[in-house]
């Protein structure tokens, strides 16, 4: 049960407008709406390694780095958010033949040391991760709105990431609960994308 310090990238992301549609959508279909909306997103998660450690209602909080850390964690994190940009779009071809208005969603990530540790009364214990970087991946997320992209990420993630990923607009912004504002990266794309989509070998 003991705490320990790791570096993990925590991946925070959430549905566009989600209380105008939550309020023209009656709860039987909305339920099924996000329910189909969660496969996609926790699979896009889970094929790169990482853990959803929480929904919060219109979107999810995930993990890369612990429990279980590997090397290229914040390059797994990145690949994440673009496979959850790429299940979406699948889904919304779906959701489209239905009559259902497509879902747009904003990512943040981002990388730093936090306290890891099983937490929480015994009969309600889980793994959690706390601190700083926490909150901060969220707010990212939440700068995704203002900025209109899709994939944010700090310069601490950006830092970590090898070749291949196609990086856009680079902004500096006032962050609540920060002294100092933020530089954050958007992502548009991994390299081996366009070969996938030509399917021809990488």
């Amino acid at each position: 049960l003991a705490g320990e310090r790791r570096e993990v990238s925590i991946l925070f992301q959430d549905i566009r407008g989600f209380t105008t549609i939550s309020e023209k959508t009656d709860p039987e279909a909305l339920v099924r709406l996000l329910n189909q909306f969660f496969t996609e997103m926790v699979a896009a998660v889970e094929a790169e390694g990482g853990v959803v450690k929480q929904f919060t209602g219109d979107g999810v909080m995930a993990l890369f780095g612990a429990p279980v850390a590997h090397p290229d964690d914040p390059e797994r994190a990145v690949r994440a958010a673009l496979g959850m940009v790429s299940r979406l779009a699948g889904l919304n071809l779906r959701l489209r033949s239905q009559g259902v208005p497509a879902l747009h969603i904003g990512v943040g990530i981002h990388t730093g040391e936090v306290v890891a540790g099983r937490i929480g009364p015994d009969e309600r214990v889980e793994y959690a991760v706390v601190g700083d970087p926490v909150n901060l991946a969220s707010r990212i997320e939440g700068l995704t709105k203002e900025l209109q992209a899709t994939i944010l990420v700090s310069t601490e993630t950006a830092a970590r990431l090898g070749p291949g990923f196609t990086l856009g607009r680079a902004a500096v912004l006032p962050v609540k609960g920060k002294e100092q504002p933020v530089e954050v990266v958007e992502v548009l794309s991994y390299g081996l994308t366009a070969d996938f989509r030509s399917g021809t070998d990488p």
